[in-house]
């Protein structure tokens, strides 16, 4: 299986210059990938990687999203070509600024690549001196930061106002992922992958140890409008933490409310939110879960 991490931050908050370092830090002794994604025909992003560093193989798609159904065909295919030819340990996809990131994980679990990619983590960029401009502008800004296992608070020399308001914010939205403070993108691989107990490579690795062999987790997607009561949801997730290593999600209340979710094995948190809008969307994480049988459960609790 190769490591899928994914990389997410509203243009310019420097995704390119923290992959440019941790390229730098990993390319010596780990064979990685890079995956970088734009809307315009060509990117220039990849051409400055190249000039720092070259030991790394470069996949660019262009275009639209990975993310669309458009562009899906070709994100597979090109996925499993890389991991074909160049059997990379690692493998970094640098999204899009302007893309929604929850539907990277329906991607990673197309019959094509379910067997040969799992991922890691998800680690979102948040430009110090323009947050609160983007947290005001669009949603996708929001989502960005909501899926994200590590929360990068970037371009700290150029802060405007109080790093406190934005953590706050930061865990209104996310109360769960690592925040990190940076300045020009300086994190060290070791810092994100300390904590791992947060993460979904962590979870994997721990139900590893429980048994002589290591299970095989699948991550799952239910998007849906449907809407529970509160406590349908507490049975819903109740019933499904049996099955799953981890949950993490947003899910609307009958009520008008909408819930954060978020499990680790028995650790159950809700929180309810005031700054989410859009449909419901629950990543969940289980041996040998499917995306139907996740829908069907769903379905049984819905109002």
């Amino acid at each position: 299986m190769t490591d899928f991490n994914l990389i997410t931050g509203f243009l310019g908050s420097g995704k390119t210059t923290l992959l440019s370092n941790l390229l730098s830090e990993l390319s010596a002794h780990k064979r990685i990938a890079v995956i970088q994604n734009e809307f315009a025909p060509s990117g220039i992003d990849g051409k400055e990687l190249k000039q720092k560093n070259q030991s790394f193989k470069l996949v660019e798609i262009n275009n639209g999203s990975v993310f669309c159904v458009c562009q899906l065909s070709n994100f597979v295919a090109s996925m499993q070509k890389l991991i074909h030819d160049y059997q990379p340990e690692i493998i970094f996809l640098e999204a899009s600024g302007l893309a929604d990131p929850i539907s990277v994980i329906e991607l990673l679990q197309t019959n094509e690549l379910k067997n040969i990619v799992r991922l890691d983590k998800i680690i979102s960029l948040v430009d110090a001196a323009n947050f609160f401009k983007g947290l005001n502008s669009l949603v996708r800004f929001k989502h960005q930061i909501m899926v994200a296992d590590k929360l990068i608070i970037n371009k700290m020399d150029l802060i405007n106002g109080s790093e406190v308001d934005i953590k706050e914010h930061l865990k209104q939205l996310n109360p769960y992922a690592e925040i990190i403070p940076a300045t020009f993108g300086q994190v060290d691989w070791n810092s994100l992958v300390a904590n791992e107990h947060l993460s979904n490579k962590a979870a994997q690795q721990y139900m590893g140890q429980q048994s002589a062999g290591r299970p095989e987790i699948k991550a799952c997607v239910l998007r849906t409008h449907d809407k529970l009561t509160e406590n349908q949801l507490k049975l819903f997730i109740a019933e499904m933490k049996q099955q799953c290593t981890r949950i993490k999600g947003y899910l609307n209340i009958s009520d008008g409310r909408v819930m954060s979710v978020h499990t680790v094995f028995d650790t159950v948190k809700f929180v309810e939110l005031d700054s989410y809008s859009g449909p419901s969307e629950l990543i969940a994480f289980g041996n040998d879960l499917l995306v139907s049988e996740l829908r069907q459960k769903f379905k049984k609790y819905a109002v």
